[in-house]
């Protein structure tokens, strides 16, 4: 992915995709505790820190489709690459692979 193929003058990026389709992607990253319980019939709560990106692409968000070990959804899921420009892109990258884009 060269650096040509996309607008980082702002924080919503834009491209085409290879077949025509306009793409609006913006990456975040975040930071965020989650709470969850020891055992279910106890108030004993473990924090679980997350760290990473988020990117959104056309509205969807990505990373997508990651399930728990209950098969419930797992929103806690984030890229994991650094907080730099290299890692935004890196997780983009990650994003386009995942919803079988490419960028020309």
């Amino acid at each position: 992915m060269s650096d040509n193929r996309f607008n980082y003058s702002s924080r919503t990026l834009r491209a085409i995709a290879s077949n025509g389709l306009p793409l609006k992607i913006r990456a975040e990253y975040t930071e965020n505790d989650y709470w969850e319980r020891r055992h279910p019939d106890s108030d004993e709560m473990d924090c679980v820190a997350v760290r990473g990106w988020i990117v959104r692409i056309n509205g969807k968000k990505y990373p997508r489709e990651h399930t728990d070990g209950d098969g419930n959804q797992d929103w806690t899921y984030r890229y994991t690459a650094p907080k730099t420009e290299e890692g935004m892109k890196t997780a983009i990258k990650h994003a386009l692979d995942s919803a079988r884009l490419t960028v020309w």
